[in-house]
């Protein structure tokens, strides 16, 4: 089953990398710009572009709404990153797989609560897999 447990685990990089490029390619970075996640209201990515942060006049919102749109495009990926890496070989996954199972399982479960909560439909889905598939790697251990 240890085989098995690592096709899983392996499996489940797929949906965080390319989940996490696609948010990057969809956010936009001038207020002008049509994408995905840019406000259908023009005059909205205006106002976000004129408003500061209570925290800080060092930033705009919008820049900050972009800059957390990236960040968390980087977490995503970085995550299905280090998901290849420890199930790139048995060995890495029979050395590492009893802490990174578990592990993984929590941050794909913790990524479905705010998804749940704050997305849409396809990423959902996306990440219910993921979270699912997490879930089996960690019992066939």
């Amino acid at each position: 089953m240890p085989a098995l447990s690592r096709y899983f685990f392996l499996f489940d990089a797929v949906p965080f990398i390319v989940l996490g490029t696609l948010h990057a390619w969809h956010t936009p970075t001038r207020t002008t710009e049509r994408k995905g996640l840019s406000p259908r209201d023009q005059g909205l990515a205006e106002a976000m572009s004129r408003t500061t942060p209570r925290l800080t006049d060092r930033t705009d919102i919008w820049r900050a709404w972009v800059g957390f749109n990236f960040s968390h495009s980087l977490g995503a990926v970085l995550f299905g990153v280090f998901v290849v890496l420890i199930g790139r070989s048995a060995e890495s996954y029979a050395l590492n797989g009893a802490l990174a199972a578990p592990l993984a399982t929590a941050v794909s479960l913790c990524y479905l609560a705010v998804g749940l909560k704050y997305w849409f439909r396809m990423p959902i889905i996306g990440i219910g897999v993921a979270a699912a598939s997490f879930t089996l790697a960690w019992i066939t251990r």
